[in-house]
């Protein structure tokens, strides 16, 4: 887990670089008008990925299953026009890290992400394991 941490954070401050050095766009790092307002639709937003990806790749009933896919993307969607807006729309914390090394999103916010994402992604794991039983994965 530690490992998968480390490379997808790594992935994040890589394509912040790359972002940064080879697109012509200049980021203007933003803050959310409410912490507390942004980490909720942080929290939100991850648990909703999170809890669709558990469902959708990982239970052995969808096993075969070539629905996943439009199922986690059409949940980043909708995650970007709802909780965007609010949050500025992480729902990982690769990407608030990457976005930061980017530019986009302003460092001394970055705690609003990464603290919301691992609530989000803890509440998805446990609200998995209570709902779906073991024996019917």
């Amino acid at each position: 887990m530690v490992f998968y941490w480390i490379f997808q954070i790594a992935g994040g401050v890589i394509a912040g670089i790359l972002a940064s050095r080879y697109f012509d766009y200049i980021a203007v790092a933003a803050s959310p008008d409410s912490a507390i307002k942004a980490m909720v639709a942080e929290i939100i937003g991850t648990f909703a990925l999170a809890y669709v990806v558990l469902n959708v790749a990982t239970a052995t009933k969808t096993a075969g299953n070539s629905f996943y896919g439009l199922a986690i993307g059409f949940t980043v969607t909708a995650m970007a026009y709802v909780l965007g807006p609010v949050s500025m729309g992480a729902f990982n914390p690769a990407v608030a890290v990457g976005s930061g090394v980017f530019g986009a999103f302003a460092w001394n916010t970055i705690w609003v992400y990464l603290a919301g994402c691992l609530a989000g992604g803890a509440l998805a794991g446990i609200t998995y394991r209570f709902i779906i039983k073991p024996d019917e994965e």
